[in-house]
């Protein structure tokens, strides 16, 4: 692929605690399959390599792809990030958690058009930034290894240190209108809510 357009490595945070959801979000069902396996699917078009971020490998031995541990037990998603970064053949990861059903291509494709000249790509809506559907480069990895260290464990924490391009909700909705693509699912009453939506663009 192109320096303009170059290969990038889909990570998949599976490895939360789902403590307000009071079960694994990852394996929630949405029509007739699960989560994951939903953003599999739609990730694979887009992406050739895609990593699971997770520290119980036997719960995804189901599915055909690596899990990848945190390198630190117990830091959260920015712990999880920086694994599946470090573990990636590509230069560029996108970093998306297990609990946002209804991906859109269009707005991931979107994103990605900026990577090359940034360590960071990610969404702001009226909730503020979205590190949990982001690009990240392996620039990265040392800032975040830092964070990690110093126990700073929101993900936004290195932003400071990299290069980061922020592309507002306005934006997005241009791209595709509805906020479906960046809503995560955290409790019952939201999952039973926003399950039975139908989204067009799936």
């Amino acid at each position: 692929m192109s320096v303009e357009n170059p290969e990038v490595t889909a990570i998949i945070l599976a490895g939360g605690k789902s403590q307000r959801m009071g079960s694994n979000k990852a394996l929630l069902k949405y029509g007739d399959t699960t989560f994951i396996e939903r953003q599999i699917a739609r990730l694979s078009k887009i992406f050739h390599e895609i990593i699971l971020s997770a520290n119980d490998a036997s719960i995804y031995a189901h599915l055909p792809l690596p899990v990848v541990p945190d390198v630190i037990p117990g830091k959260g998603p920015l712990g999880g990030i920086c694994a599946g970064i470090m573990r990636a053949t590509n230069y560029y990861t996108f970093a998306v958690a297990c609990d946002m059903p209804f991906l859109s291509e269009k707005v991931i494709l979107h994103l990605r058009k900026f990577i090359t000249d940034y360590d960071v790509v990610v969404p702001r809506t009226e909730r503020g930034l979205e590190p949990l559907h982001a690009f990240y480069s392996k620039n990265c990895i040392a800032p975040m290894q830092q964070c990690l260290k110093e126990g700073r464990l929101r993900v936004i924490d290195f932003f400071s240190e990299v290069k980061v391009k922020i592309v507002n909700e306005d934006e997005l909705k241009a791209i595709d209108p509805s906020i479906q693509p960046l809503l995560n699912l955290n409790t019952p009453e939201e999952y039973n809510t926003y399950c039975n939506l139908k989204n067009p663009s799936l």
